[in-house]
């Protein structure tokens, strides 16, 4: 397989030059140190034993998840289609479609958890969804490989949020929070959240030794109110809906920054043919839309 040189130019003019060999990937994000997910580039070696060819399928189509509902479904497709890609669902009611101009790839849709569950499963190749969602699902796992770490849609934060009222009134940071004299092994802090990986991982990371969590999907912000938790991590996008239900956000209590991201499975790239060639061409046809939008821009180089 060819090398591949890469280089980044970003607003402020700067610029860094990196050769690879048989795999490049185009993101330099940056994440808290308790995020296992490691979306720097990389390079891979084609022949590593870890990698047999008998752990891909040996389907000849090239697979794309894409998020089935929702804002996150809705703006994907918005963003394909100002890319040049045209999604084109011969029946609404399937959840497999085409790209016409992408040969030999199939668009399957997906809830964004499932996504992520199938590119380590090996039925799918490439995928996108938000970086909460690589992050809780993947939880760090060496065959996701985090290709391009800003489409510049879907921005969210998972944050933490405590009540306004009551003995969280004059408590404005995480480190007030962790030092109240209420947690006790006895009767720990208790938090709500559909994010039972990095919710916890944070906590730890932050230093909370009495804390407990307990799974809830939806509907989080009752929580408090309903006195079966003192707080919460859940998604934040404007803050409307934390400041209805008499929630705040506290100091240090981001635990991720997210918006859409593409992701691909290191042994599709690796091991299926034209996954590679796939990739690259999404690649180009995103950065030519977000160039126009003035965010960055990637030169790729082969080396043969």
């Amino acid at each position: 397989m060819a090398s591949i040189q890469a280089i980044f130019q970003y607003p402020s003019s700067s610029s860094i030059t990196t050769p690879f060999t048989s795999l490049s990937i185009f993101s330099i994000p940056t994440l808290p140190s308790y995020i296992s997910v490691k979306p720097t580039f990389t390079c891979f070696s084609s022949s590593s034993s870890s990698l047999s060819s008998s752990s891909i399928t040996d389907r000849a189509e090239i697979r794309l998840g894409l998020p089935s509902k929702g804002r996150m479904a809705s703006e994907t497709l918005e963003l394909l289609k100002d890319c040049q890609l045209s999604v084109r669902q011969v029946n609404p009611r399937q959840y497999v479609a085409e790209i016409p101009q992408l040969s030999n790839l199939e668009v399957w849709f997906q809830r964004p958890k499932d996504i992520v569950r199938k590119l380590l499963s090996g039925d799918l190749d490439l995928g996108i969804m938000g970086l909460d969602t690589l992050s809780e699902f993947g939880q760090g796992d060496e065959d996701l490989i985090l290709v391009h770490d800003a489409l510049d849609y879907g921005d969210c934060h998972l944050s933490i949020a405590i009540p306004k009222y009551g003995i969280f009134e004059n408590i404005n940071s995480l480190s007030e929070l962790a030092q109240m004299p209420q947690w006790t092994k006895e009767k720990p802090l208790r938090v709500a959240t559909s994010f039972n990986y990095l919710g916890p991982k944070f906590m730890k990371e932050k230093g909370f030794e009495h804390v407990t969590f307990s799974t809830a999907d939806g509907a989080l912000e009752a929580a408090p109110a309903m006195g079966i938790a003192d707080a919460i991590v859940d998604l934040v996008s404007s803050g409307t809906t934390l400041r209805e239900n008499n929630l705040k956000e506290i100091e240090g209590g981001i635990i991720l920054e997210s918006q859409a991201v593409l992701v691909a499975s290191k042994k599709s790239l690796i091991q299926r043919e034209g996954v590679l060639d796939t990739t690259h061409e999404i690649l180009e046809r995103l950065e030519a839309h977000l160039r126009a939008a003035g965010q960055f821009t990637v030169g790729i180089f082969i080396a043969c």
